[in-house]
């Protein structure tokens, strides 16, 4: 499965309409990030470990929520992680105690 990342750079309210050097910066910055996560999703996605089928389908998930944003969709899926890395740990990703009715995911 290949991600493709989306041709729009970032917000243009992000940007300042003074400095359009800024902007540009902005947009190439933006544009490399956006395909260092295209290409660390699709590494994920081809890996064939069946230990991580489950962290596979949660990235797939996160990718189906935020279409042309595979960076926001990295970002949401190693946060979600880290709070199931929390929940099995017995605790929450804010310290709280562990709550089994919110670590099944569904």
């Amino acid at each position: 499965m290949s991600v493709e990342p989306s041709s729009t750079p970032g917000r243009l309210e992000e940007q300042d309409p003074e400095n359009l050097v800024s902007g540009a910066e902005h947009a190439a910055s933006a544009a490399g990030i956006r395909h260092q996560a295209a290409r660390i999703i699709d590494a994920a996605l081809d890996d064939s470990a069946p230990e991580q089928a489950r962290a596979r389908e949660l990235l797939r998930q996160q990718l189906a929520a935020h279409p042309g944003q595979p960076e926001r969709a990295l970002l949401e899926h190693l946060a979600a992680l880290k709070a199931l890395d929390g929940h099995r740990e017995g605790t929450s990703a804010a310290g709280g105690p562990f709550r089994p009715e919110f670590a099944s995911g569904e």
